[in-house]
């Protein structure tokens, strides 16, 4: 019997998640294989969040492989959360789950990391270092554009071609992340390479993040049903776990983000299935 096209999509999504955490692994092994590779790391600077920047120290191999762990946690985090989304989709229809379902596979490419650490540490190629790091802001690109449509739908947008619609986020994403300005004599702790025009992505990312968040806020006001109050605070959660996912380095605010992201995976996800 054929499998559908999505189908087919979901099962190699999967597989993606499956191998990206299976790299992270490997990098965190690889890293802490060779202690050399790992002191290359310290001292790297931090960007702790937005445009502020500051030294971390002598402590900055650990929260390296913290950020590489927490990665793989997210993917993981994500896989369920996917198997869960594709359950509910056989049972009930509902517009909101492939773009969920996008921003959940967005987050593997988080474990790229462990990539873009190891070439640096190993003075591996700058481009192609740099081209992993385009393919982590594209990915945060298509999870924000996934919740903001997931976000519209809550609030009843008509329109039904799902597979275009998908199609336009990852071209309109892929622009984005092909054209941003790359710093090459900057590499930070985050393990990405720093922007060369930071202010333009962060407000596209700010931007976009409050409309998902308003959005699904407005849409829970004005149908008044419980179903989607649980899904507007959903949203509202993942959005925020994407950014301490993104920035953050140490354990506390790592955690945070993890609990953010299953909490708000729950959420959205039981206000679906009701």
């Amino acid at each position: 019997m054929r499998e559908s096209p999505g189908t087919v999509a979901f099962s190699a999504a999967s597989a993606l998640l499956l191998l990206l955490v299976a790299g992270a692994v490997l990098g965190i092994a690889a890293l802490l294989a060779m202690p050399v590779l790992l002191d290359r790391l310290r001292g790297l600077q931090e960007n702790a969040w937005w445009f502020l920047y500051r030294d971390p120290g002598t402590g900055a191999a650990p929260p390296a492989l913290w950020r590489i762990g927490a990665a793989a946690a997210a993917t993981l985090v994500s896989l369920a959360a996917t198997l869960r989304a594709r359950a509910i989709s056989r049972r009930e229809s509902s517009p909101v789950i492939p773009f969920l379902m996008m921003f959940f596979f967005s987050l593997g490419l988080e474990c790229l990391r462990a990539g873009t650490a190891v070439l640096f540490a190993t003075d591996g190629p700058v481009s192609f270092s740099i081209l992993l790091t385009r393919v982590i802001y594209w990915g945060r690109f298509v999870g924000v554009l996934g919740l903001l449509i997931a976000g519209l739908y809550c609030a009843n947008l008509k329109y039904r071609r799902f597979f275009l619609l998908a199609g336009v986020v990852l071209l309109v994403s892929f622009a984005m992340a092909a054209y941003i300005p790359m710093d090459r004599t900057v590499f930070l702790a985050q393990l990405t390479w720093k922007l060369g025009d930071e202010q333009s992505v962060w407000f596209v990312n700010l931007a976009i993040g409050l409309l998902a968040m308003f959005t699904g806020a407005a849409a829970g006001l004005a149908r008044r049903g419980s179903r989607f109050v649980r899904l507007a605070i959903g949203l509202v959660l993942l959005v925020a776990s994407r950014e301490f996912m993104f920035f953050a380095l140490q354990p506390a605010p790592l955690a945070t983000g993890l609990i953010m992201q299953a909490a708000g995976a729950v959420l959205s996800l039981r206000a679906l299935s009701m």
